[in-house]
């Protein structure tokens, strides 16, 4: 057997350590080596599985803070006032938007002329 000495410093104390050595046989090394390998297997399926539960429970927490918002959301009546006025400005915003793209397809050229005069001062505006 070979002997190595070895510095360890624990709680800073420096000790010295023999550590001994002794060669292994290559049926030993394989079965250390199979070992090893099982051991990082079941490694890898500890940590998908601590993976898979951390998803669980973040979607979890994630659905429940969801689930209050809303409940907080719905039982706020200005809640509702606001989204029936959203909803009617979005309406009023696609009315608009289709009203011009009528008048655009009406009078192409005066269309092109006010958006020209529109980029002109917008130009010196900002000069």
């Amino acid at each position: 057997m070979q002997q190595n000495p070895a510095l360890f410093i624990i709680a800073g104390e420096p000790e010295e350590i023999v550590m001994t050595t002794a060669k292994k046989s290559t049926s030993e090394e394989a079965a250390d080596m199979d070992l090893l390998t099982e051991e990082l297997a079941n490694l890898r399926s500890d940590v998908a599985s601590l993976v898979a539960a951390m998803g669980k429970i973040t979607a979890s927490k994630v659905e429940q803070a969801s689930d209050s918002l809303t409940e907080t959301l719905e039982e706020n009546s200005n809640w509702n006032d606001m989204k029936s006025q959203i909803e009617q400005a979005r309406a009023q915003g696609e009315q608009l938007s289709q009203d011009l793209g009528e008048e655009v397809k009406r009078h192409p050229l005066a269309s092109i002329a006010i958006a020209f005069g529109i980029g002109y001062i917008a130009s010196k505006i900002v000069k």
